[in-house]
């Protein structure tokens, strides 16, 4: 069921907290951006959100606060916050849950809904994954890559009313979003792109058509892609995930193959020397895989070899 009424609130208005937040609030639903970056938030409230590229450059408004205890009480929370920051970002927005408030993340990697589960409760956790894509420009300032879908569902898996409220309600205010019955699943699907992708972008400084469609060696550069991925999929079965060979390069090849133009995440981290990402990625299939006796050679070399750029300015 659609509900117009919706409040969502965006936990982290980065590039894809505004890219999130700013499809849903330009067709009408209430949105509220919560961020730390206090000029990025000035500006949005100044001018509106600015984003380009995809569905054409336009300016979009919508609320944005760096203080969440100015909001009151949300019906669903989109967590895009940085999973270093996690943990804080949830304490500190305590005061806009609810009784009935779900909450998804749609971060990069996996383990951050136990950190979700730790502070607003077990069973007001949902599970999400997205393959869109989005950078930020400037201040108030985004960059849209494409439409792409992204999938929420309980994190335990089956199917509920509210995964499908929601989902349905994003997708009529311009996101797409699929009721997952195995988001887990889905979520081990997106990091089987990211383990490959994310890594790879940052150490080379190279977006993803550069590493995989224009480069003159993109045969071999693909090859090690399925390398890494086909590695982290022996680790997702020995975790209880029954994925094929086929599905565990899907997200992959959609991502690759829709040529898009923007550097990963992990890029940006080590390009701007913030601290990555990479435990909750290549450090997780790493741990995972020696808790399950697997090994896992080429995840456990991107690890460390994006924490010794880390270890350069962290």
């Amino acid at each position: 069921m659609i509900k117009k009424d919706l409040k969502v609130a965006v936990l982290g208005a980065g590039a894809m907290g505004c890219l999130f937040g700013g499809l849903l609030a330009e067709k009408g639903l209430d949105v509220a951006l919560i961020d730390v970056w206090k000029e990025h938030v000035e500006a949005i409230n100044k001018n509106g959100l600015k984003m380009d590229g995809h569905g054409g450059d336009r300016f979009i408004k919508i609320k944005a606060t760096v203080d969440p205890k100015t909001l009151d009480k949300v019906d669903a929370i989109i967590i895009m916050c940085k999973a270093t920051a996690l943990e804080q970002a949830l304490i500190n927005s305590k005061n806009i849950i609810g009784d009935n408030t779900v909450l998804m993340s749609f971060q990069n990697g996996i383990g951050h809904e136990a950190i979700m589960q730790k502070i607003a409760g077990k069973e007001k956790v949902l599970g999400g994954t997205t393959t869109q894509a989005a950078n930020i420009i400037g201040p108030g300032n985004i960059k849209n890559h494409a439409s792409l879908p992204s999938w929420i569902g309980e994190y335990d898996g089956g199917m509920s009313d509210r995964v499908k409220d929601v989902a349905e309600t994003f997708t009529a205010y311009g996101l797409e979003t699929i009721a997952s019955d195995n988001v887990k699943k889905r979520k081990w699907m997106k990091l089987f792109a990211l383990t490959a992708i994310g890594p790879l972008s940052a150490m080379f400084d190279m977006n993803h058509t550069e590493l995989y469609i224009t480069n003159k060696n993109q045969s071999f550069a693909r090859d090690l892609g399925k390398k890494i991925i086909l590695e982290t999929r022996s680790v997702a079965l020995a975790d209880g995930v029954d994925v094929s060979e086929d599905e565990c390069l899907e997200m992959f090849n959609k991502i690759v193959d829709s040529n898009q133009t923007n550097k990963s995440s992990m890029a940006f981290d080590i390009l701007y020397k913030r601290k990555s990402e990479i435990d909750f990625i290549n450090g997780a299939v790493s741990l995972i895989g020696k808790n399950h006796g697997v090994p896992t050679p080429l995840n456990d070399m991107l690890y460390k070899m994006i924490q010794v750029k880390e270890g350069v300015y962290t």
